[in-house]
């Protein structure tokens, strides 16, 4: 295990499939590299490997492998980092491999960065038994390869019943690890329910802010809301549920406001099924603003990805309300293209950087509950 507080010196492997867009392979390319400085870490350089399908062994062909050997010596590499998710054995291969060039050396996949970067931002318990949980679930079939190893090992007599042994216990200490994170997050799971109930039974109405990580969530919760989130131009900036309040004068009175984890594509089911205790705040809302950054070039992919997750949450998306997050920075023509793409939502075009449309929002919200309530 690294200790993140020093920098590390890392080498991103951008595994390409052959058969996409160059466009799309870079800005993947870009949130790689976004997500390694999110760590806190140094990219010293980086290495293009593009693939029809993964090599059984080693997720990466022979002479890829030697390069990056050369440059974890040459360099000084502390960690290698692959942009696509990887079989246990794979990425156990990988490392005995460039164990020569570094002792060392650590070789990661996309999904072992984003836990590690839950690691380093996450400040509460519910947000650490979460991402204990995530871990375990994602390294439980790293578990059985391990064992895998063992009952591979040497010849003689015994050995291969020895190997199953290791396997066994280790599959019981997780089992029994997974049991106990688990009542726990039940616990705080009925809590959160508990609260979210008693709202609903005092009619206090709640607003849920959502949106791909980065988009500018925390920016705008703090314009309606006059709170101070945490805001930073990083990946998952923030892990925990924020409340705030929102005055509504259509009503008279104030809304509950809440700004929670954001989005990323390619999140595997499991590492999503361990934040849904967080994400409660966003399934039971009476209003959900999506916030979608228009600046982004991949600005409707990455709203499709925030639907999908909502949708396999139990969410349904068909009365959204988008937040169109940044008009200081595109043209004026690309509102109407938003508007073709999301005929028959509701969609309010913001910049929560400059405060431009945010007083729609709160008419909008206004109307909407008030519709509810009549």
């Amino acid at each position: 295990m690294f200790d993140l507080t020093k920098t590390l010196k890392v080498l991103p492997v951008h595994i390409i499939d052959a058969h996409m867009k160059k466009e799309v392979a870079l800005r993947m390319g870009e949130e790689l590299e976004s997500l390694i400085h999110t760590l806190g870490a140094t990219i010293v350089d980086r290495v293009m490997q593009k693939l029809d399908r993964p090599e059984t062994a080693t997720f990466i062909g022979k002479g890829k492998i030697q390069e990056i050997a050369q440059l974890i010596e040459q360099k000084k590499i502390d960690l290698v980092i692959l942009s696509r998710m990887a079989k246990p054995r794979q990425i156990h291969q990988l490392k005995k491999t460039f164990l020569e060039a570094n002792p060392k050396i650590e070789v990661w996949d996309r999904v072992d960065l984003i836990l590690h970067i839950f690691d380093k931002h996450a400040k509460t318990v519910e947000a650490r038994l979460q991402i204990e949980m995530a871990r375990m679930e994602y390294m439980g079939p790293r578990i059985y390869g391990m064992g895998f190893e063992l009952s591979q090992q040497g010849g003689g007599i015994g050995v291969r019943g020895i190997g199953e042994t290791n396997t066994e216990r280790m599959k019981r200490h997780w089992r029994s690890e997974i049991k106990r994170v688990e009542d726990q997050l039940t616990k705080l799971t009925q809590n959160r329910q508990s609260q979210i109930a008693f709202r609903k039974r005092n009619g206090l109405k709640t607003v849920s802010i959502v949106g791909y990580t980065n988009a500018g969530k925390s920016s705008l919760f703090n314009k309606l809301t006059h709170k101070e989130s945490y805001v930073a131009d990083v990946l998952f900036a923030t892990l925990e549920t924020t409340v705030g309040k929102l005055y509504i004068s259509k009503l008279h009175k104030e809304v509950l406001a809440t700004d929670t984890i954001g989005f990323i594509r390619n999140l595997p089911p499991k590492l999503i099924k361990a934040f849904k205790s967080t994400l409660l705040e966003s399934i039971h809302a009476d209003i959900l603003l999506h916030v979608v950054d228009i600046s982004d070039a991949e600005w409707e992919v990455k709203m499709l990805t925030v639907n999908e997750i909502l949708s396999e949450l139990g969410r349904k998306v068909e009365d959204i309300i988008y937040i169109c997050n940044k008009i200081d920075l595109v043209e004026s023509r690309l509102q109407q293209k938003i508007k073709d793409t999301l005929s028959g939502h509701t969609v309010l075009f913001v910049s929560a950087k400059t405060s431009e449309g945010i007083e729609s929002i709160k008419e909008t919200i206004g109307q909407r509950l008030s519709h509810e309530v009549s």
